[in-house]
């Protein structure tokens, strides 16, 4: 399949870009698969809703590295039982805690 954003550009973009990211993953025990998992729910989602006359911009991606880390988030709250992160622009994209 073709994604907009292939789910491990996701993942990599998330682990090498995004301030805060790591730490939540390993502070929690966030296996790779589990990443890759929700990452490939994010881009089929985008990918099947994207409208193909519709261009796909760098704002674009980072809406959806967004969504990606959203959903990392409500993992780690749902496992956690208490919300204690969550994504902030400061002024660029970053897991606050």
């Amino acid at each position: 399949m073709t994604y907009l954003i292939h789910p491990q550009d996701l993942v990599l973009r998330a682990w090498t870009r995004i301030k805060g990211f790591n730490d939540m993953v390993i502070g929690n025990n966030i296996e790779s698969h589990t990443l890759l998992e929700l990452a490939t729910e994010v881009s089929q989602e985008w990918t099947d809703s994207w409208d193909e006359d519709q261009g796909f911009g760098s704002s674009d991606g980072t809406y959806m590295l967004k969504e990606f880390i959203d959903s990392v988030i409500g993992l780690v709250h749902w496992k956690n039982h208490k919300k204690e992160y969550s994504t902030k622009f400061n002024p660029m994209l970053e897991v606050v805690k």
